[in-house]
């Protein structure tokens, strides 16, 4: 299932590698109107330098919800 994160306010990301030696991108904001914060992953290490911090992005993730656990990862960013 895919979704649109609208007007998420980008607070930061950080670069990590998994056991495998694979790396993703961890992506911190806000989201608009409730003020939680949120991480969320993308592992298109192409856009790390587009999640710059009090940057306002439309984020078009992927839900793929399994029998033992929910997995969301980026598949779009735009900046609004």
């Amino acid at each position: 299932m895919r979704a649109v994160i609208n007007n998420a306010n980008i607070r930061g990301h950080e670069v990590k590698t998994n056991k495998n030696g694979g790396q993703y991108i961890l992506v911190r904001y806000e989201e608009d109107g409730t003020g939680a914060p949120m991480t969320i992953v993308d592992n298109e290490l192409s856009r790390a330098e587009f999640y710059t911090r009090d940057k306002n992005m439309d984020l078009t993730i992927n839900i793929d919800q399994g029998r033992q656990f929910t997995t969301i990862r980026i598949i779009d960013a735009k900046e609004v």
